[in-house]
């Protein structure tokens, strides 16, 4: 049963993680893989990414 439980708890997990972004106003937000790389770890993500759409032009 607990085998059953991780598996589920797995399924859901990565589920979450594909899930796409919507900005407030529900319009869906593309992130650049390479913002999604260097903004992984940052403590404002969202922030992150803007600052790294800027000084890259995107």
């Amino acid at each position: 049963m607990k085998k059953i439980a991780m598996a589920c708890a797995a399924l859901l997990l990565s589920a979450s993680f594909a899930s796409s972004a919507f900005t407030l106003s529900g319009t869906p937000e593309v992130i650049p893989e390479g913002a999604m790389k260097y903004c992984a770890t940052s403590k404002n993500f969202w922030v992150c990414v803007d600052n790294y759409k800027q000084r890259n032009n995107l």
